[in-house]
């Protein structure tokens, strides 16, 4: 799991994976005529709001759960240690549509109107097109029903499904603890720009993250994803929009047409910024917090944030491995994000068993700490890799929000057995922490997003631990 090697296997599953990421249709890639670069935004830039005037195209912000004092009172005497564990590329539908009392699916829709079965999915199997214009072409303008249309996905890809027996693990801690079936990603989609949100609850109109095509995105040397250590890099943006081009944009969106937003909307940057994010307040704050990173082609966020790549705060980011050593020698800090090697972040096409074991032995170690009996853990997936959700997603802004992801809350306080209904994303975890540590909200998302505290019960005795058993990944569907 160390950030210090690259096995060949990695270095082959990554070839796979920058082949299917970004191969969408022709109307899904970027213009590579539409060049204009501007200049990163500076701390105190703003979100781009919604629009208010009637005939908005954006829905309006789903109601948000929020505690009382007496259970903000209790929330802080009980958690002392939230974990934000992120993983990649699956919907709910994918992993969770046949849980008995969510609302999942087990067949979906195709563009031209046919319902066709979710099968079942391989251990290993390769994920469609799921980019920013690939998740606004799929979701159709709510229709939920043009992921056949993904690059990759022709032959129906997408509709696939896992079944209780292969991923049994994270059934059971479904079934213990809390299961999430309306948390959506925060944007359209992919994983760069993703996790820019897990940190700062928006992305700085950054819309995708570099890729080889088309080409020049990488610098002048060539070297992928170095960000703001790369001054030549580039990456899609949004444009500085007027507020009708906002609209605009929202309609476009709701017609279930991608190809504009990069034609029109969007232009090459550079791609680095230095907008507000949390390790920020949690540091004004003397809150302990770390970034824990695996060895990830897809993940490089500190790189992006140009005061915590060439700042102190640098410190502050460690290896996945060094998670473990942390949590079983009681250092674990106040607040991490935890992000895997790629390998075992059950990004396409690596495997969902070995992925889920990864993850089984991170739980099992935080549960004998002796710091378990006072942490949360939230466990989610970074964006839909391209597979099939049936929700439409809330559309309260220019980047969505994307198709859900799975989400369990993982907590000797978790509402033990429940399947939550409350419409969340990315940026609920962050209200989460910001709302026991008593900070500030970051943009409009984490302003109006609720602080997950509902789906925690500290009235009576906490949950048994449930230890798991690592599986044998060696003769998987």
């Amino acid at each position: 799991m160390s950030r210090l090697r690259i096995p060949v296997a990695v270095i082959a599953l990554a070839l796979i994976a920058l082949a299917c990421e970004g191969r969408t249709p022709r109307a899904d890639l970027p213009d590579a005529s539409d060049s204009r670069t501007s200049a990163p935004a500076s701390p105190a830039s703003p979100v781009s709001a919604s629009p208010s005037q009637s005939g908005s195209p954006f829905d309006a912000y789903p109601k948000a759960g929020r505690a009382s004092p007496e259970q903000l009172a209790a929330a802080r005497r009980a958690i002392t240690h939230v974990v934000f564990l992120i993983k990649e590329n699956r919907t709910f539908d994918t992993y969770f549509g046949r849980f008995p009392g969510a609302d999942g699916a087990t067949s979906g829709q195709t563009c031209d109107g046919d319902t066709v079965p979710l099968v079942k999915a391989h251990d290993e199997t390769v994920g469609p097109g799921h980019n920013f214009t690939a998740g606004i072409n799929a979701i159709n303008g709510g229709g939920m029903n043009c992921f056949d249309q993904l690059g990759l996905g022709l032959s129906l890809q997408s509709y696939v499904q896992y079944t209780q027996a292969q991923i049994p693990n994270y059934w059971a801690y479904a079934k213990h603890f809390v299961l999430g079936d309306r948390f959506f990603t925060g944007i359209y989609g992919p994983t760069g720009v993703e996790h820019l949100d897990t940190v700062a609850a928006q992305t700085d109109r950054f819309i995708d993250h570099e890729r080889d095509t088309p080409p020049g995105q990488f610098g002048t040397n060539d070297i992928p994803r170095e960000y703001c250590q790369d001054d030549s890099e580039r990456a899609y943006s949004f444009k500085k929009l007027t507020p009708r081009e906002i609209v605009r944009v929202g309609e476009v969106e709701n017609e279930g047409n991608g190809g504009p937003i990069i034609r029109k909307f969007s232009s090459l940057r550079r791609a680095c910024t230095d907008i507000p994010i949390l390790p920020d307040e949690l540091q004004a704050a003397s809150v302990p917090w770390a970034y824990y990173l695996g060895e990830n082609l897809y993940v490089e966020t500190p790189s992006w944030i140009r005061h915590w790549a060439f700042g102190p705060m640098m410190d502050n980011v460690k290896t996945d491995d060094r998670f473990l050593l942390d949590v079983r020698a009681g250092r674990l800090p106040a607040v991490s994000w935890l992000v895997p090697d790629t390998i075992v972040s059950e990004h396409p096409p690596a495997s969902v068993c070995e992925g889920e074991n990864w993850t089984v032995e991170v739980l099992n170690a935080l549960q004998r700490s002796p710091d378990w009996k006072h942490t949360a853990v939230v466990i989610t997936w970074d964006d839909f890799g391209g597979f099939y959700d049936h929700v439409p997603p809330p559309h309260v802004d220019e980047y969505g929000m994307g198709p859900r992801a799975p989400m369990l809350l993982i907590s000797p306080w978790a509402r033990s057995g429940t399947v939550a209904h409350d419409t969340l994303e990315f940026a609920s975890v962050l209200k989460m922490i910001e709302t026991i540590w008593d900070l500030p909200p970051l943009s409009e998302r984490d302003a109006n997003a609720g602080d997950m505290l509902d789906l925690f019960d500290f009235s009576g005795a906490p949950n048994p631990r449930l230890i798991l058993e690592r599986r044998d990944c060696s003769n998987t569907y």
